[in-house]
């Protein structure tokens, strides 16, 4: 008889272990291993050598990259070069001009130092690399690879540094099969210049790839001009400058209005004594200080520099430099959250009740009482709610159905349904949820005595047996339609209430028409017959390179989706044309919105899936929103529309669209046996 597993793992626990021999890795292999700790990427390299030319002195950088940075990349400085003793020591590990004692690591006020990247960019690839000081007459050149320095000689060159990194992860071929795309590469080498740019408002920065120029940076002397080059004209003209202080710590920085928002948090950056980190005690305090002035899942703009004690601070827990451990971590908090409110409470908003404005204060004012402080909040709310919420209009109203007007759908969009549809025959005066035949019935609404009766029959599926089953009752009745439902209501301005035998159906009003969105956005594109709406005046937006360089990569997938982007100029494109459907949505909030799909997490994700993302994020955009009132004649139209989709469970981000209450169980509730 076959032993089963169990027996066989007590056999094998009861085995004696060999014993592992320990064996002393080679050098070479060694800094490989090392390497891999700091060299991620094209953009970690670039991001050590721009530390470097910063901490030798800089002020005038060049970017030069081949492919986006994966075949090779040039970095040229004219800062202080190194004496041709120190050349060769560049490349030694452990080697640095920073450094004398252990306690030296908890007082450094600089990047890092020259060569401390080196070593470990040499494992990986080859670098050349030509420096001469202002004291030589002369340069060196040293050429190193697979951690051996191959050649040692002098050159004439200018004063500064000049590095050419080529062959990256030739010796690592592991590591190179998981670069991405050139335009995904070049997207991060662009960011790891942002964040250096960002601290470094006083040095130049010149950028170019295969030749081509992408930006040209000029040096200045404000920090809030630095930001507008690098996030773009339009975020940086909506910036709030803040600074607060508290003992030796030092915020300043600036941040988004309360109305200019972000899908993510990719605009958000935090430095510490001039150092790009990432950390979790700054990015929390950051949103709570906005939980109250900005929507639910939106993000600020924001560039936060924090001054400290470096004592006070670790930058080394980790390999890169990118997290730190702070000492006080309760007063930072306190510190970035208190500047913050100060500085959304000194917005000076425009009133729309005629009252003259509040004067804007100095966030640092100590003479701010906390009503005047909680005045100015309420101001800065009200004013996002005006200006960058979501309009709560009421169609009961007598607003017009046109699409410049706040239709749901364009009259387009209606006329191509109902094409489609076998009630286009019902006539102008049956309902249509898009326009279209219902605009009549909407301006005789409100005429005395009329009341608005939809042909129900008319627009249910042509075969019952084509449309999608809607959940039965726990009594195992037939499947039900919302044709076949009475429409009862609206409650809380977000949910649609109908009614079927004795059962009563709950329809989230945003989720259903997100889904309708969705489905036809996807059903058009998958068969070439997308309309589209040309914009009379293409919109022009500014983008940051790294956006830029990603919508470029991408346009062919927006194209699909709707959106027709153009280059228009440096980082400038022009938004053309959007979905017929969305019509009547702001073209530049779209492209936001497509772009941070697309910048996000999208690592071994198809072009389909990518295209689904946005046509998703399209399609809630597009939505009906919580406390927008629908007519009766919309709300059955709605249903009508869900009874016509193969799935219509669930909006696409998997919330439910409808529940429902049987009678057995609203009996439950009300204690009714």
């Amino acid at each position: 008889m076959e032993p089963d597993s169990n027996q066989n793992n007590v056999l094998d626990a009861a085995r004696p272990k060999l014993a592992q021999k320990i064996n002393i890795l080679p050098p070479e292999l060694a800094h490989r291993i090392a390497a891999g700790e700091v060299i991620e990427r094209p953009a970690s390299i670039l991001k050590e050598l721009l530390e470097n030319a910063l901490d030798a002195g800089a002020t005038v950088i060049q970017i030069e990259l081949v492919k986006g940075g994966c075949d090779a990349l040039r970095v040229t400085d004219n800062g202080a070069g190194m004496e041709p003793a120190d050349v060769p020591l560049a490349f030694q590990r452990h080697a640095t001009s920073k450094l004398t004692v252990f306690d030296d690591l908890y007082r450094l006020r600089s990047f890092g130092f020259r060569g401390e990247a080196l070593p470990s960019i040499a494992a990986v690839a080859r670098v050349e690399l030509t420096t001469r000081p202002a004291t030589a007459l002369g340069g060196t050149t040293i050429v190193a690879e697979n951690s051996r320095v191959e050649e040692l000689r002098e050159a004439g060159c200018p004063v500064g540094t000049t590095i050419h990194v080529s062959q990256i992860f030739a010796a690592v071929p592991a590591r190179r099969k998981f670069l991405k795309s050139e335009a995904t590469e070049q997207g991060a080498c662009l960011e790891a210049v942002n964040r250096i740019a960002l601290a470094s408002p006083g040095v130049k920065f010149r950028v170019l790839n295969n030749g081509r120029l992408l930006w040209d940076m000029p040096a200045t002397a404000d920090a809030g001009e630095r930001i507008g080059m690098v996030l773009g004209r339009e975020t940086g003209s909506g910036l709030l400058k803040v600074k607060g202080v508290r003992g030796e710590l030092t915020l300043e920085g600036y941040i988004s209005r309360p109305e200019i928002t972000r899908a993510n948090a990719k605009d958000i950056y935090c430095f510490v004594n001039g150092r790009c980190i990432r950390d979790a005690l700054l990015n929390h305090a950051l949103m709570t200080a906005c939980r109250n002035v900005m929507a639910a899942k939106r993000y600020p703009a924001a560039v936060l520099f924090l001054t400290m004690p470096s004592e006070e601070v670790d930058i080394n827990v980790h390999p890169a430099k990118l997290e730190v451990r702070f000492q006080n971590p309760r007063a930072i908090y306190g510190l970035v959250v208190e500047t913050i409110l100060a500085g959304f409470a000194a917005v000076a908003p425009a009133l729309d009740d005629g009252a003259s404005p509040m004067p804007a204060t100095d966030p640092g004012d100590a003479n701010l009482t906390s009503q005047v402080y909680q005045r100015r909040l309420e101001e800065a709310v009200k004013r996002y709610t005006l200006l960058g919420g979501a309009k709560k209009s009421s169609y009961r109203s007598g607003a017009s159905f046109s699409a410049g007007s706040g239709a749901l759908f364009s009259a387009a969009a209606d006329r191509r349904r109902g094409r489609r549809d076998d009630d286009a025959s019902a006539g102008e005066g049956s309902p249509s949820f898009l326009g279209g035949g219902e605009r009549g019935n909407l301006e005789r609404r409100h005429e005395p005595g009329f009341v608005s009766e939809p042909t129900v029959e008319a627009a249910a599926p042509r075969d019952p047996a084509d449309a999608p089953a809607f959940p039965g009752s726990e009594d195992g009745s037939p499947r039900r339609y919302f044709a076949s439902m009475t429409y009862l209501g609206q409650a809380g301005g977000c949910y649609l209430v109908f009614s079927h035998d004795h059962d009563l159906i709950l329809v989230d009003q945003h989720a259903a028409h997100e889904r309708i969105l969705y489905e036809e956005l996807r059903r058009e594109g998958r068969e070439g017959r997308l309309a589209v709406q040309p914009l009379l005046i293409p919109e022009v937006a500014t983008l940051s390179p790294g956006d830029y360089g990603m919508l470029m990569e991408h346009r062919d997938l927006l194209r699909e989706a709707g959106l027709e982007i153009e280059p228009f100029g440096g980082h400038t494109v022009s938004i053309r044309s959007l979905p017929a459907a969305l019509g009547r949505l702001a073209p530049r909030t779209l492209l936001e919105e497509s772009l941070a799909q697309l910048t996000g997490p999208t690592e071994g994700l198809s072009w389909g899936e990518k295209r689904d993302r946005v046509l998703i994020s399209l399609a809630c955009q597009g939505a009906v929103k919580k406390g927008q009132i629908l007519s009766e004649a919309e709300a059955v139209r709605l249903g009508h529309d869900l009874d016509r989709l193969p799935f219509a469970g669930t909006c696409p981000h998997g919330r439910p669209v409808w529940i429902v209450l049987t009678e057995r169980r609203l009996a439950g509730l009300f204690r009714r046996t």
